[in-house]
């Protein structure tokens, strides 16, 4: 499907009056050579109630009336008819645009979290910086270019009319010329495709630059390499494709704006060595030839925009291709109370590529229980994080289940199940607004939490909203652990929470938060390396290579 068939599907009843405004726009830029040579000729015997006496109007004196109203009347169509058009275009435009981020925002919310990752972020955030806007652009001159292919037509009607032969060497050129025209195009339009790909590995490395600062700033040698051999090489890359892209449509679009000309030569020159053609014959034809090669050459300028549109468009469609929904996204299976969630021969693989074998996580047995709380603990690479993920339902078991109080878990409760799940990830996101209703009895919690949490000095939260979240990685974590208290799930997962927490509030988190999550029947899983803190848990599940290795049932005595 085109973007314009994705346009005229969107707003169908709006797109089809710009196409008719714009239509009969270039209907009457069609009449105006015609209507001038009329004025010329007045004593033409064809018309003779269009000569007559000259009148006055303002003071000036004017040549024909009656065609001089109707050269004015076409001007002011033109005027209302074209501005109709390109407004509701314009304004179809903005609203188009709306809906082509609403949609990759929905696919994005109703992936799998394992294709959102596969795509990277650069990516989807190239689709809608870049993508969108391109596609927009090119619908909104389809108006011109429909405005300028009625022109064209009208004025080849008008040939036809003035001389036949005339009108079969302009039709003859016209070909001849589209041919030739469609290499140069054809060829700019496999560059931006090349461009275009280029262009998610620039993004992809500016996230690298702002995020990699530090990193950087440590190293001049691994700053310069960075810089020469990524982050400029692509850039150079992407200027060199989109500048002989550019190249290559500009010399099409030049070449098109001179076969006007070439025929206006072939004409005056050849042609009329061969065929007998009077001065006001000639005159028409050079007029109209003159007169046509505005709109080719507006139309010719469409075709970069055009073929970016296109190529930007395909790119959209791709990607949301690669973002099918979840076979669970809005199956909403009752929410049921549970006691013990046991993870039953569950397995998860991680794909080979790019010469990397692949990595298998399981087969997993291992429970979750209410008002307990289990640390996973493993080295880096154990998968103690996709275990995690697959825990809150994020990553989908590729054999294996879940059994909540005996009974078998389907897709059909894994919204469900998520619902009941709140996560602090090590790579978690923090939003500023708070995306629960708050209640006087939550605000004054929140409060409360605040001081707790040592932050009151810090943030406020007004009307919903974090009054900042610009705050060292420590304090976010004490934010997004605010949030997890305001919020009343069954089960609560804590992934490297007190890594970057100071030792005075790392005792906290452990001896009081969790804890007190426990007592409030709360099921607690925790990663972490704090052997000191281990005697808080019920239970510490050890996990390498992928398995679990063995669960040891911690003495009642506890750290609290």
């Amino acid at each position: 499907m085109s973007f314009v068939s994705l346009l005229s599907r969107y707003a169908p009843n709006r797109v089809f009056f710009s196409i008719l405004m714009g239509c009969l726009a270039g209907l009457c830029y069609a009449l105006m050579i015609p209507l001038i040579m009329l004025s010329i000729e007045t004593a033409d015997p064809q018309f003779p109630v269009l000569a007559e006496q000259n009148s006055r109007f303002f003071s000036f004196e004017v040549t024909n009336p009656k065609l001089a109203g109707l050269y004015i009347s076409c001007c002011l169509l033109i005027l209302l008819l074209r501005s109709s058009s390109e407004i509701v275009l314009y304004r179809l435009g903005v609203d188009f645009a709306r809906n082509i981020r609403e949609v990759i925002y929905r696919h994005i919310c109703a992936a799998a979290v394992e294709s959102a990752e596969r795509l990277g972020p650069a990516k989807l955030i190239a689709a809608i910086n870049i993508d969108v806007p391109r596609i927009v652009n090119g619908a909104r001159i389809m108006p011109a270019v429909f405005i300028n292919s009625v022109t064209v037509i009208g004025m080849l009607v008008f040939l036809l009319c003035i001389n036949s032969n005339i009108f079969y060497l302009v039709i003859a050129a016209i070909c001849a010329g589209v041919v030739i025209y469609q290499v140069p195009v054809s060829a700019g339009r496999r560059v931006f495709e090349q461009s275009r790909a280029v262009h998610d590995n620039v993004q992809e490395s500016v996230r690298a630059l702002i995020y990699g600062q530090k990193e950087l700033k440590l190293d001049a040698g691994k700053r310069q390499k960075f810089m020469q051999d990524i982050l400029l090489k692509y850039e150079y890359q992407l200027a060199a494709s989109e500048k002989l892209g550019l190249t290559m449509t500009s010399a099409a679009v030049a070449l098109g704006d001179l076969m006007s000309f070439f025929v206006i030569g072939a004409v005056v020159f050849i042609f009329a060595n061969y065929h007998a053609i009077d001065a006001q014959t000639m005159a028409g034809a050079i007029m109209a030839l003159l007169y046509i090669s505005g709109p080719v050459g507006m139309i010719l300028n469409s075709v970069p925009s055009l073929s970016v549109a296109r190529v930007s468009h395909r790119k959209v469609l791709s990607l949301l291709d690669s973002l099918p929904p979840e076979a669970s996204w809005q199956l909403t299976g009752p929410v049921r109370e549970w006691q013990h969630l046991v993870f039953t021969e569950m397995t998860y693989h991680y794909p080979a590529s790019g010469g990397d074998p692949g990595f298998k996580v399981g087969p997993l047995n291992f429970s979750i229980n209410k008002a307990e709380i289990l640390f996973i603990v493993g080295g880096n690479g154990s998968g103690k994080s996709t275990i995690s993920k697959l825990i809150t339902q994020h990553y989908l078991p590729a054999s294996g289940g879940i059994l909540l109080d005996g009974v078998p878990s389907d897709n059909r409760n894994i919204a469900a199940l998520r619902s009941q799940t709140f996560a602090i990830f090590s790579d978690f996101y923090l939003f500023e607004q708070l995306l629960i209703e708050l209640n006087p009895a939550l605000e004054a919690k929140a409060r409360t939490l605040l001081i707790k949490l040592r932050l009151a000095d810090k943030v406020r939260i007004d009307a919903g909203r974090f009054s900042t979240t610009a705050l060292s990685d420590g304090q976010r974590k004490r934010l997004a652990l605010l949030v997890a208290l305001l919020e009343d799930k069954a089960l609560y997962l804590f992934d490297e929470w007190a890594a970057d927490q100071d030792p005075e509030f790392r005792n906290i988190f452990y001896t009081y938060f969790l804890p007190e999550l426990r007592q409030q029947n709360k099921a607690v899983v925790v990663i972490s390396h704090d052997e000191k803190y281990f005697p808080i848990a019920d239970r510490v599940m050890y996990v390498e290579a992928g398995t679990v290795k063995h669960i040891t049932r911690q003495p009642l005595q506890r750290l609290v």
